[in-house]
């Protein structure tokens, strides 16, 4: 057995319980966190045991790449690209685009009705093979396959 349905394939990044924080007689929100991610295909869940049922969202997830167009630049080494929803009480798979860099942060943002959150995060290790490279070889099975009825005739 290979692939993502391997549990070998798959690394736990992080794992933890969450708070709200409580200032006065207010509440404030789980704040948003950053993990590094050193793969683009991940694996987020998301459990609120004080959520509603009627509760759907998790999480929004955002990629960020650590790059600056300049070293002049104001702005700090956090190039927004990819927004991802995820749901609660289930794990939800993620292929992040491939922007051609790594390590890249993924910001986690939480609705602002959860008071506790719990959440793992898990990246894929496995072996992936890429759109293009998998078109490449199809094509070239396809021409194995028409090269061998020309040697026939």
């Amino acid at each position: 057995m290979s692939g993502i349905n391997d549990h070998i394939n798959w690394n736990l990044t992080r794992k933890q319980t969450l708070f709200a924080r409580k200032f006065a007689n207010s509440l404030v929100y789980i704040p948003p966190i950053s993990i590094v991610a050193n793969s683009h295909l991940m694996m987020f869940g998301f459990k609120n045991v004080k959520g509603k049922p009627t509760w759907k969202l998790a999480a929004d997830l955002y990629q960020n790449l650590l790059v600056l167009p300049s070293s002049t630049s104001q702005f700090q080494a956090a190039v927004e690209t990819s927004r991802f929803r995820c749901s609660l009480n289930t794990l939800t798979l993620i292929n992040f685009p491939d922007f051609g860099s790594l390590p890249f942060a993924v910001e986690i943002r939480f609705p602002i009705w959860h008071t506790q959150m719990y959440f793992e995060a898990w990246w894929y290790s496995g072996d992936k093979l890429s759109q293009p490279l998998k078109s490449l070889t199809e094509i070239k099975s396809q021409l194995t396959n028409i090269e061998s009825k020309i040697d026939a005739l």
